[in-house]
């Protein structure tokens, strides 16, 4: 497979006032406005996760183009443009929280066999994950979707090669923080 960070020259907006773009955003936007239609209000849980396998999962067309328009904006540098930790941990913002997005900010990210920054979801997280790799899983999910609640906390793990992510934060919400010491 290709490596999708070849050749991209990287778009960072100065003070996150304007969002990079490209040939493919506007489609993979419209895209992203149906999934957000059909997530709607619902609160972030099991059931949500579910209802988003069942309907947009790894086996669904709706996945796949999500899946190759994100690729497409990695490969145009508007997507996972930002190294957060060397190009093996890539994010990048696509839009931010607003009436447009259901009140998600709607983010990008690409992991390599990389433990994350630890963080907490104040109001909840969606990803879909895109293995770039077959044996590649985000949090121990392979292609598909996964869910954190309000209040739950991670390190972005990924094992086992790349995947590429789109994420939704409600309120752009995230917060990064030291992670809890192991008691003695």
């Amino acid at each position: 497979m290709a490596d999708l960070t070849a050749g991209v020259t990287l778009a960072i907006p100065e003070k996150g006032d304007v969002l990079p773009t490209g040939p493919h955003k506007p489609k993979l936007m419209a895209a992203v406005a149906g999934l957000l239609d059909f997530i709607g209000q619902r609160p972030l849980d099991a059931a949500l996760e579910k209802d988003l396998n069942d309907s947009y999962g790894a086996q669904t067309d709706a996945y796949a183009e999500l899946l190759t328009l994100l690729r497409a904006g990695i490969e145009e540098g508007w997507a996972c443009y930002a190294e957060i930790d060397g190009p093996d941990y890539r994010r990048g913002r696509l839009a931010k929280d607003g009436p447009a997005t259901h009140g998600f900010s709607v983010e990008t990210g690409m992991l390599k066999n990389v433990l994350g920054n630890y963080h907490r979801h104040p109001l909840g997280e969606i990803n879909m994950i895109g293995p770039v790799d077959a044996t590649a899983k985000f949090c121990g999910h392979g292609a598909g979707w996964k869910v954190f609640g309000p209040d739950s906390r991670h390190y972005p793990t990924v094992t086992g090669g790349k995947v590429t992510m789109l994420f939704f934060l409600p309120g752009g919400q995230i917060e990064y923080m030291p992670a809890p010491v192991a008691a003695s």
